[in-house]
C-alpha cells in the first residue's frame, strides 16, 4: 500500500471520528456545518503550509496539487472558529487529529532525525487531551482544547526532524505558542462570561 494511500485513509479516518464525536455530543449537531468546518479547516492548514514553506513552493508549485503532501494542522482550528464553535466541536479534534496523525505514524514522516516515532508521542499526547476534555464542563472544553493542541505540537517539536521542504518561515513552534495564548484568553473570557449565557 503507497504512503499517499495510508496518508489519505488516515485523514478519511479522521474526519468520521470527528463527526462521529460530534454528532454524539452536540446538543444540537449541525453536522453539514460541521463538515463544512473541518473542510475548511484542512484547506486552511494545506494553504498554511504552503505559505510556511513559500520559497520551496514557489520553485515546485505542483506540490500544491497533493492534498496529502503538507498539511499543517495548528491551522484547522480556524475552520471551527469561523463556522462552529461550539464545544462539541472542539471537543471531537483530540481524537480526530490522532487518527490522522497514523498516517503519519505508518509513512514514517514527521519523524525524529534519528528516527524517533514522534507521530506517537503526538498520538498519546492526543489521546490524554481527549480524556481530559471528556471531563469538563462544557464552557471549559474550547479553551483547554486549544491550548493542549499547542503544548501538544510545542511539547514535540524539538524532536522533529527538518521538513522536507527545509526550515519553514515561521516557526511551528511559534504557532504553537500562539494557539496556547489564544486558548489563554479564550479560558479568561469564558470565566468572565455568565454561565446562564452559555446554555
Amino acid at each position: 500500500m503507497s504512503a499517499q494511500l495510508l496518508q489519505l485513509l488516515a485523514l478519511f479516518g479522521a474526519f468520521w471520528t470527528a463527526i462521529a464525536l460530534y454528532a454524539r455530543k452536540s446538543p444540537s449537531p449541525a453536522p453539514v456545518r460541521f463538515a463544512g468546518a473541518l473542510g475548511l479547516g484542512a484547506v486552511f492548514a494545506h494553504l498554511g503550509w504552503a505559505l510556511l514553506h513559500w520559497p520551496a513552493i514557489a520553485a515546485h508549485p505542483s506540490a500544491l496539487l497533493d492534498p496529502v503532501r503538507g498539511l499543517t494542522v495548528l491551522f484547522v482550528p480556524l475552520g471551527l472558529l469561523l463556522l462552529e464553535r461550539s464545544p462539541a466541536a472542539f471537543a471531537s479534534l483530540p481524537l480526530a487529529f490522532a487518527v490522522a496523525r497514523l498516517g503519519c505514524l505508518a509513512t514514517g514522516c514527521c519523524h525524529g532525525p534519528d528516527g524517533e516515532p514522534t507521530p506517537l508521542y503526538a498520538i498519546g499526547g492526543l489521546v490524554v487531551l481527549h480524556a481530559v476534555v471528556r471531563r469538563l464542563p462544557a464552557h471549559s472544553v474550547s479553551p483547554t482544547v486549544i491550548t493542549g493542541l499547542g503544548l501538544i505540537r510545542l511539547a514535540t517539536e524539538p524532536l522533529r526532524a527538518m521538513p522536507p521542504l527545509g526550515e519553514p518561515l515561521l516557526p511551528a513552534a511559534w504557532i504553537a505558542a500562539a494557539w496556547i495564548a489564544g486558548g489563554g484568553m479564550l479560558a479568561i473570557a469564558s470565566a468572565r462570561t455568565p454561565r446562564a449565557a452559555l446554555g
